[in-house]
């Protein structure tokens, strides 16, 4: 078992009081059209300080809900994607999940500017602090797709994310909840500098309740790694926010449910 981040009585009373908030606004229940999958790309677990959901349980959630895969994007630390990797094999060994459930390796990098850049498909810490070109830089170099988080979020690059070459960026973010921060992301799905760069929907999850908030959606006939990566980097993805997510934003108006 590999370490994670220590946690408090605080985390812990947090994660139970935002869950059942979350459950209270209605059932989470995924459900595409044939020929389609949906995918829940940024998601935090127990490697990150502001979760303490565990891996296993976050496979065993996405499955219930009716999401054929996740990426698990830690801050600053890729080994939950290497577990949530083994986990699935587990799971799919133990006939728990579907054989064809996907995991997406990820990580979320802070930049020089102190806000958060994704990475898809990489293997390796992606260091921080070196700003947005840069980083995206690093990610091309080991392998990776380059994501533009949340962007208009306090903690998301902001406009910066027409200065580097990203491969997509998340229009439904499940964090965003205030006016601004959607309406801007929004406008991206229609933006000329970003015909070439796939459109995400996820829910940065930091709490079990919370997933599937927001999705990706990709059709195709089958769906492995290797196809989402190729999807993407073709830019054949749609977002979709859930319902429960239009209800929160709605009830909530500008205020985030984990920042």
């Amino acid at each position: 078992m590999i370490e994670n981040h220590k946690h408090t009585w605080r985390h812990y009373t947090a994660d139970t009081l935002i869950n059942g908030f979350i459950s209270c606004c209605g059932p989470m229940r995924i459900s595409v059209s044939a020929g389609c999958f949906a995918i829940d790309t940024h998601i935090h677990s127990q490697y990150s300080k502001c979760s303490v959901t565990s891996i296993e349980r976050i496979i065993l959630r996405a499955v219930k809900i009716g999401l054929s895969g996740i990426a698990v994007m830690d801050h600053n630390d890729i080994r939950s994607a290497k577990d949530a990797v083994e986990c699935a094999d587990r799971l799919k060994q133990k006939n728990l999940i579907p054989e064809n459930f996907v995991v997406i390796p990820g990580i979320e990098i802070a930049s020089g500017i102190g806000q958060h850049i994704g990475a898809f498909f990489v293997d390796e810490v992606i260091p921080g602090n070196l700003g947005v070109s840069e980083t995206v830089r690093r990610i091309h170099e080991a392998g990776g797709l380059a994501i533009a988080v949340h962007p208009y979020l306090r903690s998301g690059i902001g406009d910066a994310l027409f200065d580097a070459p990203f491969d997509a960026v998340e229009i439904d973010s499940g964090s965003a909840f205030g006016r601004m921060p959607v309406e801007c992301a929004y406008k991206l799905q229609d933006d000329a500098r970003l015909k070439n760069v796939a459109k995400l929907g996820s829910s940065d999850a930091h709490y079990s309740s919370a997933i599937g908030m927001c999705y990706t959606i990709i059709q195709s006939d089958e769906i492995t790694p290797d196809l989402v990566r190729s999807h993407i980097s073709q830019c054949l993805t749609a977002s979709k926010p859930s319902p429960v997510a239009l209800r929160i934003r709605k009830m909530v108006g500008n205020m985030t449910i984990h920042r």
